[in-house]
């Protein structure tokens, strides 16, 4: 007798795909566990997606120590080498303009993301025609930045957005600030960026995207996409939990979600007093 994919029962396919499966229940809850202890909560789409993919913070959790395996378990990368350019000794219109790392288009025409921008991306920074700039790393700029800034007419934020390393640092009331600027559209086009363009960024447009009603896969995907195999499991804990409510007013008033509307409170019923002075009125 044959099974439907035509394995027979018990046969070393049907062994391997059980184990398989095992490993990999096995995986899931010692990711739920993880989450328990943390006191934090994740969905069940969550806990699947962090079985499946990489994360930099999950690697004791879904390899622990004595747990053996391929080469292959694990992926990693080092990224290519890219030539080092010397601009400075260029004039201005034979300097390339060279976009930050990490750099990607939120929303074309009005929302960007990066990496922290080097002086060989103020060029492009000015093409692109940026008018505001909201950094969420709270160290001092430089100067060069400060100056380049000035001279472009470009505002500048800030917002501290705490690394999620070890525990869910991230202050709601900081995210929804960094919010707050990125949806007020005078402020457009934005520039957001971290150090790398991976962590504190991904958070940030996470929750934009919560706010826009995109699917939790969708928004873990364009997360991977910058983070890749640094991506934490604890920042997609935080952008599922975060609490868009905080900042919905704005999104409202600045239109990127409808208005709620407005339904008329229900007529109260009429009281035994006011019934009382109806039949005393008729009566008279």
């Amino acid at each position: 007798m044959s099974t439907l994919n035509g394995d027979t029962p018990g046969s070393p396919v049907d062994q391997s795909r059980a184990r398989s499966q095992d490993a990999q229940e096995s995986v899931y809850e010692r990711i739920r566990e993880f989450v328990r202890s943390l006191g934090l909560s994740a969905s069940d789409g969550l806990i699947l997606h962090a079985g499946n993919n990489t994360h930099e913070d999950l690697k004791d959790v879904v390899n622990p120590p004595d747990h053996e395996c391929s080469s292959n378990c694990t992926s990693d990368s080092h990224g290519s080498l890219t030539p080092t350019l010397s601009i400075r000794s260029c004039p201005e219109r034979l300097q390339p303009l060279v976009p930050p790392a990490n750099y990607g288009a939120v929303l074309p025409g009005c929302i960007y993301r990066s990496s922290y921008p080097e002086e060989k991306n103020y060029g492009f920074i000015k093409d692109v025609g940026i008018k505001t700039i909201l950094t969420l790393v709270p160290e001092p700029l430089t100067p060069e930045f400060q100056a380049f800034m000035k001279d472009a007419g470009i505002q500048h934020f800030h917002a501290h957005i705490r690394a999620n390393k070890g525990e869910v640092r991230v202050e709601s009331c900081e995210m929804a600030r960094a919010l707050r600027l990125i949806m007020d559209r005078s402020n457009h086009p934005i520039l957001v960026h971290c150090n790398k363009g991976k962590h504190r960024t991904g958070c940030t447009i996470a929750c934009f995207r919560r706010i826009l009603g995109l699917d939790p896969e969708s928004i873990r995907e364009e997360y991977h996409t910058y983070a890749g195999v640094k991506a934490r499991f604890l920042d997609e804990i935080f952008f599922e939990n975060f609490d868009i409510n905080l900042v919905m007013w704005i999104a409202r008033q600045e239109g990127w979600v409808a208005p709620e509307m407005d339904i008329a409170p229900p007529t109260p019923p009429p009281s035994i007093a006011s019934s009382c002075d109806d039949k005393a009125i008729a009566l008279a």
